[in-house]
């Protein structure tokens, strides 16, 4: 026999020669911390504050240790064990009910609303202490809360008998008749008594079903989808519009109970128009074309953009023009020719039309004058109101005006560099504009107006 052993068993030989001399075996309680109380766990009588010497006379004995601010320790005491036992407490802090699994509600006698759920703190400052355990699925269970705990108390729940809920497509809310969510299918659910609960999820109708102990399992419940269509657009943010009416932008979610003309619109791009129906697709993707906006850079810049033949401004350089077809333009600046171009909607998105200066001395100012004077000078078309005669101008090639005079006939006149400095054109009276005989029934005479 090992050493070891050997001395053991002395050791239980001599305690129990002790026994039988003494009639009892003292064993001493310590414990960390000190100052902790003992007491019989059968009786709960005190025996002292460790340390504390407990004599056992027969079988072996349960005592508590106690302390303030710690978990207790229930020891078992025997006449067998060495004569010094320690006790290491578990400082208290929080104590908790937990159960298995967790998340099952707590309700207390008398009471219809759950106090809590797992996992729960314990408030000793409560009075009740009797709390009834309760998850879907599984068998409700009493529990006391003990005055005095040795830990966290856990509680296993045993689950009812059962069946699979399942659903096309999985992923569906279920609730009870109160209205509290239960889990997601697919799931288990009891199947001890008939109820009823509800399937739901966005996008599909909400369904009753009622199972019970005949449900056969898997159970599946085919959803039906509502006509919901969710429309996006790229770029997204587009105005998603209804006969004139503005619904909202996109990505824009549309319940659709019959056929729908819209409308998908974002600045700078085309306007696109579709139709829905309560069989679209769920999602719809709309890709809008940009327009053909194109950028004119002059070398120089800030040259004048004009449509061709120089009626129509439309800015100075440099200057954004939508091109959908091919556009005849020209580009103006005092001191460099005339400099035309053609765009056209396969144009780069930005160009740069370079300028040649005008030959010396093929440049001047002209003062255009009319008799009478007052005249307002446009340029070809009226589209451009320019001044009034006299009117000085910078001519670097040859250019039209129009002279426009109230009771006086439209005048077109041309000057160029080798014109005179001062020009003078003379207007001719609108003969349209002289007064109209009529004759009065009335007074079977003539008058005018």
């Amino acid at each position: 026999m090992k050493r070891s052993n050997l001395l053991k068993v002395l050791s239980s030989f001599g305690l129990l020669v002790a026994f039988s001399l003494t009639g009892c075996a003292p064993v001493t309680v310590s414990s960390i911390p000190p100052d902790a109380g003992v007491y019989y766990k059968k009786s709960n009588k005190r025996i002292g504050t460790t340390p504390v010497k407990v004599n056992l006379y027969a079988n072996s004995k349960e005592v508590v240790v106690r302390k303030e601010g710690y978990f207790s320790k229930t020891v078992v005491l025997s006449p067998t064990d060495p004569d010094n036992l320690d006790v290491k407490l578990k400082r208290s802090g929080k104590v908790f009910l937990l159960s298995r699994p967790s998340g099952a509600d707590l309700y207390v006698d008398g009471q219809e609303e759950p106090v809590g759920r797992t996992p729960h703190q314990i408030d000793y400052d409560k009075s009740y202490r009797n709390f009834e355990i309760r998850a879907f699925g599984y068998e409700s269970k009493k529990i006391n809360i003990s005055d005095d705990p040795e830990g966290n108390l856990v509680v296993d729940l045993v689950r009812e008998p059962s069946l699979m809920l399942s659903s096309s497509p999985k992923g569906m809310d279920v609730f009870d008749e109160d209205g509290r969510k239960l889990g997601i299918t697919p799931m288990p659910v009891p199947a001890v008594e008939e109820y009823t609960v509800e399937l739901r999820k966005v996008g599909y109708y909400s369904q009753d079903v009622t199972l019970g102990p005949g449900t056969e399992s898997p159970f599946v419940v085919e959803m039906v989808r509502e006509p919901i269509v969710i429309i996006h657009s790229e770029p997204e943010n587009a105005i998603v519009m209804h006969r004139g009416v503005a619904l909202g932008k996109t990505p824009y979610r549309h319940l659709v109970k019959k056929d729908m003309d819209l409308e998908i619109i974002f600045s700078r791009y085309y306007t696109q128009k579709i139709t829905i129906d309560p069989d679209s697709p769920r999602q719809i993707k709309v890709k809008l074309d940009p327009k053909p906006y194109i950028t004119v850079q002059s070398s120089p810049a800030g040259a004048e953009l004009y449509r061709s033949g120089g009626v129509e401004l439309i800015g100075k350089t440099p200057v954004e023009i939508l091109v959908e077809r091919d556009t005849a333009l020209e580009i103006h600046k005092k001191g460099y020719t005339i400099k035309p171009f053609t765009l056209s909607s396969d144009s780069n998105l930005e160009i740069t039309v370079p300028l040649d200066p005008t030959t010396a001395g093929l440049e001047k100012t002209v003062v255009i004058d009319s008799k009478p004077s007052g005249a307002k000078v446009y340029r070809p078309g009226g589209a451009e109101l320019i001044g009034t005669t006299p009117l000085k101008q910078f001519v670097s090639y040859e250019r039209t005006f129009e002279l426009h005079h109230e009771g006086y006939q439209t005048k077109i006149v041309t000057v160029a560099p080798d014109s005179a400095n001062n020009i003078v054109f003379a207007l001719a009276k609108d003969e349209s504009a002289r007064s109209v005989a009529i004759s009065d029934p009335l007074l079977n005479t003539p008058s005018s107006f």
